[in-house]
């Protein structure tokens, strides 16, 4: 998967009154651009592994909780080494 800020070295927004930036991507590949000691708080959605072909009500409706393939579970041994 490819994120649209993933290639560049700025962030995907800045704050400088507040002084903070969001960075947006692969974890693996943005954490190495960040200074050691400068991380206050890492927010991530990973895959939960919730695509399995079934429903959920939201707002009295029946909708498909298939978020897609990201989303589909690998089996127990790669989910878990994920």
């Amino acid at each position: 998967m490819k994120f649209p800020m993933e290639d560049k070295q700025k962030a995907y927004f800045q704050d400088k009154q507040r002084k903070f930036n969001l960075y947006f991507g692969d974890i693996f590949k943005v954490i190495k651009r960040v200074k050691s000691e400068s991380i206050d708080m890492i927010f991530a959605d990973p895959p939960y592994n919730l695509s399995n072909g079934g429903f959920s009500v939201h707002s009295g409706r029946r909708v498909s909780v298939n978020k897609g393939d990201w989303d589909k579970s690998r089996g127990i041994e790669k989910d878990f080494e994920f």
